[in-house]
C-alpha cells in the first residue's frame, strides 16, 4: 500500500482529497495547523515542523500540499506582515514540502509524487488580493522549477489550479448572491466546482495514469481560463 503526506487535512480540499485518496487504497497520513482526531500538527512555513512531521508520517510515497489560506486586502493597503505570511505559507510551505519529501526519496532512491495546489488568480489575477495571486503564481513557477530538477530522479511535481470551488474559504462569498453571480458569472460552465472535482484530479495526477505528466498546472476551473 502507498502512503501519501496530505497538509491541510482538516478541512476543504484537503479533507476531501484525504477521504477520495484512501478510497483508492492510499494510507493516507494527513497534516493540519489545527490538527483534528489522527491528524499530525504541521504548521507548513516552520522548517523544523516539516523535520517532526516527516519523521511521524514515515515514509512516504506521495505528497498533496493542501495547507494555505486567503485574506483581502487592497494594495495600497496591505501590511508586510500579511504580505509575508501569505508567502510562508504557500510558497515557503510548498518548497519545504517537496524538498523533505526529495530528500527522502534521493536519499533512499525510490520515485515518487507531489501534488501542489496553486489558483487560476496565479495567472488571471483578480484585484484585492495581490498577496494571495502572487502567492499562487509562486506556487506554479516552483513546482516548474522543481519538476524539471527531480525528474531524472522519478520523482513527478504537477500542481491544480482550482477555479471556484465550494470549501469554507470560498463560503463567505457564494453565500453572497451578488459575489456569487459574478464568480460563476466568469465560469463558461455557468457553476461552481466541488472539493470532489480537486480530490479527483490530485488522484489522477499521483497515479501511474500520470507517470508521464510532470510540471503541470492543471486548471480545474469550469473554463475559467480558457477565456
Amino acid at each position: 500500500m502507498k502512503r501519501v503526506l496530505v497538509t491541510g487535512a482538516a478541512s476543504g480540499i484537503g479533507a476531501g482529497t484525504a477521504a477520495a485518496l484512501r478510497d483508492q487504497g492510499w494510507e493516507v497520513v494527513g497534516a493540519d495547523l489545527k490538527p483534528d482526531g489522527d491528524l499530525l500538527e504541521l504548521d507548513v512555513a516552520e522548517e523544523t515542523a516539516w523535520d517532526a512531521a516527516m519523521e511521524a508520517a514515515g515514509p512516504v510515497d506521495a505528497l498533496v500540499n493542501c495547507a494555505g489560506f486567503r485574506s483581502r486586502a487592497p494594495l495600497v493597503e496591505l501590511e508586510v506582515a500579511e504580505f509575508d505570511r501569505m508567502l510562508a505559507v504557500h510558497v515557503r510551505g510548498t518548497f519545504l514540502g517537496i524538498r523533505a519529501c526529495a530528500r527522502q526519496w534521493l536519499r533512499d532512491g525510490r520515485p515518487g509524487a507531489v501534488v501542489a495546489i496553486s489558483s487560476v488568480t496565479g495567472t488571471h489575477a483578480v484585484a484585492g488580493q495581490p498577496h494571495y495571486v502572487a502567492a499562487k503564481a509562486g506556487i506554479a513557477g516552483l513546482v516548474r522549477a522543481a519538476a524539471v530538477e527531480l525528474a531524472p530522479s522519478g520523482v513527478r511535481v504537477n500542481a491544480i489550479a482550482p477555479g471556484i470551488i465550494a470549501t469554507p474559504m470560498t463560503a463567505d462569498r457564494l453565500g453572497d448572491p451578488a459575489q456569487r453571480a459574478w464568480l460563476t458569472g466568469r465560469v463558461p460552465a455557468g457553476e461552481h466546482g466541488e472539493v470532489a472535482d480537486i480530490a479527483a484530479a490530485t488522484v489522477y495526477l499521483l497515479s501511474d495514469a500520470a507517470r508521464y505528466v510532470n510540471g503541470v498546472v492543471l486548471p480545474v476551473d469550469g473554463g475559467w481560463t480558457a477565456c
